[in-house]
């Protein structure tokens, strides 16, 4: 790098009303950024660590990434989705280039299932297979693509649909990935995209690979990330779910399947009779082992009796097959392919054993059976204490922020489940907006508990009822598909509007189509309550059913109530009541995006309003207008609709 930057920049002229930023069009003077990048650069340059509250609208973006670019050191950026790091790698960080008036060295670094494999594209190329003719229609385009693309990121598709079926088969992601024993390494997009990484002052990230690279670290194809010591930790509210996933580990019967499958295309033809009849026998096995759990989609704890004698006796006879499989695939002398194949397996088997041994390990085992795949996994039930060893112990500075990092006003539920070290130093930085005219907070002051029988029948009339006085432009936010879907049946037909449905289409193109309408209605489950950000007048109303509570009978969930049990610890107020304000915080927060937007956030939870917890979730809230009364938000949106 370019000698070192400025000791102390002067981060109050770069964002004030007389500096660069101010000749953007867009400009609008913000203290409270100038103030999160001055604390910013406190903690990256004095190799310390902070925990940065800050409000929508405070321009967090530009008050992390301006300090990380005056480090003389590399700054990892992570965010919580690709979106955001699309929006950080096409918007923020030329604009940090205009304001420094100097060329910056960032590169975008994804999830290695985002990138081209060129080896399994020249397999699928050699025997392409598709689930539909109109797939195959695809072909050509995305065959020009690879040919010409540098740089391997289905980003750059243009005309292709998202969610390609055969993107899978010729994707990079790690569990099929052959490492250093792959005959194309040296011209691996992932490989490539690592080197230019090493020499970039900003790397930006998603929290996927970031947790992914810190848990596999002893794997090659982890390693997607160069060297850092100071990390930028965006959206800090979601880490939690996230390293608890790549801490974990998964073991699928469609896995398997699929490493049987490349196995015999890559040594398919004749001198390979052994080999491909002890594929044939593992198939068989897993078959026998895996249709043993098939049939109702479900979710459950893995218990000591679940290895019975006959469970057993399958396990053992897979086993038996793909040690078969194995020594078949190593007796291919010379063969790069096959000892990728054989480490390959060796992974997925690790993988399965260790969800199949129970112990008291500080992991909890469950099965989950979805359609006609079944997986066995293990998640740890503390990432605390997996963050400390493998992370923050490894920094010199770290921030962490996002506007939902309180409860109560208060940062220790977050210390407490991520293990951040006791001398982070804390910010909270208000939001610009003003709340109180902008928006009203709706909860009827009678209603049907959320545990009635008559409860779901009364929501879809209450929000029939609120999608007609907002002439749609709704986000509904429901905390189970069931919800969603009666939620969604029961409009369609009684609103003259648009209604859009999760899962319908993909995500990005379901927001799309919101945006463009004007006037729909967008019917959604937990993964629009956060990371979503809908401007303007095509969003006037969100209506949340209930309070966002974990499910009680996920085994992940109940192993956590069960160890803060044992500790003496009341779970409700450490971990279910928390985690819950969060998420409510999240859902509320997709309103008002802007200081221009103005409607209302209506939650039919009477909980809100009839348990003692219900002043600990609304304190945790934006400081809006509340209300119980339905002619508060007829007027709101009559006063609204007169004005246009």
């Amino acid at each position: 790098m370019k000698g070192p930057r400025p000791r102390d920049p002067d981060f109050a002229a770069l964002l004030g009303p007389q500096g660069p930023l101010a000749k953007q069009s867009f400009y609008e003077h913000r203290p409270g950024q100038v103030a999160m990048a001055q604390a910013v650069w406190g903690a990256l340059r004095h190799e310390s660590f902070l925990l940065a509250e800050a409000g929508t609208g405070t321009g967090k973006s530009l008050a992390y990434l301006l300090p990380a670019l005056h480090l003389d050191r590399r700054v990892v950026v992570s965010t919580g989705t690709k979106a955001l790091q699309e929006q950080l790698a096409r918007k923020d960080l030329p604009l940090c280039e205009k304001l420094l008036g100097r060329p910056l060295r960032a590169v975008t670094v994804k999830g290695r299932a985002n990138y081209l494999c060129l080896y399994y594209w020249r397999l699928f190329k050699a025997q392409p297979l598709f689930s539909s003719p109109q797939e195959g229609r695809h072909l050509a385009a995305v065959a020009s693509w690879a040919e010409e693309t540098r740089t391997g990121d289905k980003a750059e598709w243009e005309g292709l649909p998202e969610d390609l079926p055969f993107w899978r088969d010729i994707n990079a992601r790690g569990e099929r990935c052959l490492g250093s024993h792959c005959p194309l390494y040296e011209e691996c997009h992932v490989v490539l995209l690592r080197r230019q990484a090493e020499a970039a002052e900003v790397v930006v990230t998603n929290h996927h690979l970031l947790f992914a690279d810190l848990a596999l670290k002893n794997r090659w194809d982890a390693a997607a990330l160069p060297a850092y010591a100071h990390l930028v930790l965006d959206e800090a509210h979601e880490a939690e779910d996230t390293a608890t996933s790549f801490f974990g580990t998964s073991a699928s019967k469609r896995m398997l399947q699929e490493w049987l499958g490349d196995a015999a295309k890559a040594f398919k033809g004749e001198g390979h009779g052994p080999l491909l009849g002890a594929l044939a026998d593992a198939g068989q096995a897993s078959q026998f082992f895996f249709g043993r759990f098939e049939g109702q989609e479900r979710r459950e704890s893995l218990r000591p009796e679940f290895m019975s004698p006959d469970v057993q006796a399958l396990r053992d006879r897979l086993g038996m097959r793909l040690d078969s499989a194995a020594l078949a695939l190593e007796s291919e002398k010379g063969t790069e392919e096959a000892l990728g194949l054989v480490e390959r397996l060796d992974a997925w088997r690790e993988a399965f054993d260790f969800a199949l041994d129970a112990g008291e390990d500080g992991y909890v085992r469950w099965m989950e059976v979805r359609g006609k795949n079944v997986v066995f996994g293990s998640s740890p039930i503390e990432v605390g204490p997996i963050l400390q060893d493998h992370l923050f112990s490894r920094l010199n500075g770290a921030v962490l922020t996002s506007a939902t990092l309180t409860v109560g006003g208060s940062f220790g539920y977050l210390r407490g489940r991520l293990g951040i070290p006791a001398r982070a130093e804390e910010l909270r930085v208000p939001s610009p907006f003003d709340y109180a005219s902008q928006g009203l907070f709706y909860v009827p002051s009678r209603f049907p508990d959320p545990s009635s029988e008559d409860f779901q029948e009364a929501l879809a009339q209450a929000v029939t009822e609120l999608v007609c006085l907002s002439r749609g432009r709704a986000f509904v936010l429901c905390t189970s598909v069931r919800s969603m879907n009666a939620v969604a049946e029961a409009l369609e037909g009684r609103v003259p509007y648009p209604i859009l449905v999760q899962g319908d289409e993909p995500k990005g193109l379901l927001l799309d189509r919101f945006r463009k309408a004007g006037n729909a209605v967008l019917v959604a489950t937990v993964s629009f309550w956060q990371g979503v950000d809908v401007q303007g007048e095509a969003l006037s109303l969100v209506i949340l059913d209930k309070l966002p509570f974990a499910v009680p009978s996920d085994p992940l969930t109940q192993a956590r109530i069960e160890h803060l049990r044992k500790a003496g610890e009341d779970p409700f107020n450490a971990y279910q009541l928390p985690s819950a304000a969060i998420l409510l915080q999240q859902g509320a927060g997709r309103l008002i995006r802007s200081a221009k937007d103005r409607g209302v956030v209506a939650c039919f939870d009477i909980r809100l309003r009839r348990r003692g917890y219900g002043k600990t979730l609304l304190k945790s809230l934006p400081p809006f207008t509340f209300t119980d009364a339905l002619d508060d938000v007829e007027a709101f949106f009559a006063q609204e609709n007169a004005g246009e």
